[in-house]
């Protein structure tokens, strides 16, 4: 078979003859546009380009890899020579006859391509406008769009041919208000695997409003003295606990490695029976969602805890054929210049039954939080420690004042067993996930959440 003129089954078969037990190409074109505006004007516009190709080989349970933008047969095939000069020669034939790849694509309703990057800009230029006007301490408004079409095609010794066009559009707004003297920020953004029709009903214009109340919120905030306390963590928190001190320990690699809290805890209660946990590319418009990962496995998806039990670890095809195990759909890598890993996709606790207010207004004195930052999780332990971006006293079961300066400290198995009320609702949010030096965009959510005691650190 070829591909761009490229006779594919010959240099697999060359692989092989090398001594591979497994070898792959992974081809990948990436469009993308980024604009960021700042102070009412346009900071930087961009558009481009990127291609290339990366060959994969497993020979003696070690991955060889290399990559290289001279997309022409001789220009794969110096990579195929650099390899096999590291490999443990044998010969390991097979006749190659791979059939037409299945295709498939992000299903989107207006396509990037087809809008010129004047409109793109426009449509945050006019969001960070209406910010100006929601308070006159507003001192800077930075904002950003980027969208990305990427359009891969992986091919390997497995019989496996596919391609995929995967389209993800996404805006940031993040506000600086001052006050007394002092600089509060506010930070909201919006995106998916969607077109442009992310920015229907005025969502900018909602997502911008969201950023800059969410300053005006701590601009009025009080310090929290830290301690044992109840926490509630809402919905519109998102799920940065879930995939931090939880979905990470989860990753075949760090189980198989022995660097995970969940290493030989399969079929445990690892969880309050509340608790179930999926991981699941197939969410149609989710910005970590796929129609096949970036080795040409099907996306599916999968339940790793459920009702508090361990079901399963999200494998690569390379730990998926070491432990006698199927694929996940979670092999991603950040571009054609790395090698695929595990890695999570869109992360989530499942909804439950219970009313979300009446799980706020059943707590004395506690915490509610709203926003999640950043934080440190080590996955041998499950030990962790976020920030919080926006967070209210609870009091006598209303919300209260907001507080600053509060973080949270725990370990993530022991909090997730301990969780005793699990809302009907559901609330999620984007990111892009660090790991081995490479990013790939996900997401994550979760339902309110209960926590009985926590350690809250604070600065009172």
């Amino acid at each position: 078979m070829k591909y761009n003129g490229i006779n594919i089954d010959n240099i697999l078969e060359d692989a092989l003859k090398c001594g591979a037990a497994f070898a792959e190409l992974f081809f990948e074109e990436t469009t993308f546009t980024n604009v960021r505006v700042e102070s009412r004007k346009i900071d930087k516009a961009v558009t481009g380009s990127d291609r290339g190709t990366g060959l994969r080989l497993f020979n003696n349970n070690i991955v060889y890899y290399a990559s290289t933008t001279d997309l022409t047969e001789s220009g794969i095939k110096k990579l195929l020579k650099t390899l096999s000069e590291y490999l443990i020669h044998g010969d390991n034939s097979k006749h190659i006859i791979l059939p037409e790849p299945s295709k498939a694509s992000t299903a989107v309703i207006k396509h990037p391509l087809g809008i010129n990057i004047v409109r793109k800009a426009d449509i945050i230029l006019s969001a960070q406008n209406e910010a100006y006007k929601l308070s006159n301490q507003i001192m800077q408004v930075q904002a950003g769009y980027i969208d990305s079409i990427r359009r891969i095609a992986v091919f390997s010794t497995n019989d496996t041919a596919v391609e995929d066009e995967q389209v993800r559009t996404t805006i940031s707004f993040n506000v600086i208000l001052e006050k007394d003297n002092r600089l509060y920020t506010g930070y909201e953004s919006l995106g998916g695997s969607i077109g442009l029709e992310l920015f229907n009903n005025d969502a900018p214009i909602t997502t911008v409003k969201t950023a800059v109340n969410r300053a005006i919120k701590m601009s009025n905030s009080i310090p929290i003295k830290g301690g044992h306390m109840t926490v509630v963590l809402s919905s519109e928190a998102g799920g940065t606990m879930i995939h931090e001190a939880v979905g990470h320990g989860l990753e075949a690699d760090h189980i198989y490695k022995g660097l995970s809290v969940y290493t030989d805890k399969m079929n445990e209660m690892v969880a309050s029976k509340l608790i179930t946990v999926v991981d699941d590319p197939t969410v149609p418009g989710m910005r970590g969602s796929f129609n096949y990962d970036d080795e040409g496995t099907k996306a599916r998806r999968n339940v790793v805890i459920e009702n508090g039990i361990l079901t399963g670890y999200l494998f690569d095809l390379k730990y998926a054929t070491e432990n006698g195990m199927q694929p996940t759909s979670n092999g991603r890598r950040e571009s054609f210049r790395h090698p695929p890993i595990p890695r999570m996709t869109n992360t989530l606790i499942m909804s439950g039954k219970e009313d979300p207010a009446s799980i706020i207004s059943g707590v004395d004195e506690g915490l509610l939080v709203l926003k999640m930052g950043g934080g440190e999780v080590n996955t041998a332990t499950g030990d962790f420690v976020f920030e919080i971006t926006e967070a209210h006293m609870i009091e006598h079961g209303q919300i209260g004042p907001p507080v600053e300066g509060a973080t949270l400290l725990g370990n993530g198995p022991s909090v997730l067993k301990e969780i005793d009320r699990v809302g009907s609702d559901i609330g999620y949010s984007i990111g892009t996930c660090g790991k081995d030096n490479q990013g790939v965009p996900v997401a994550d959510g979760q339902p309110t959440l209960r926590i009985p005691q926590i350690v809250v650190g604070g600065k009172k």
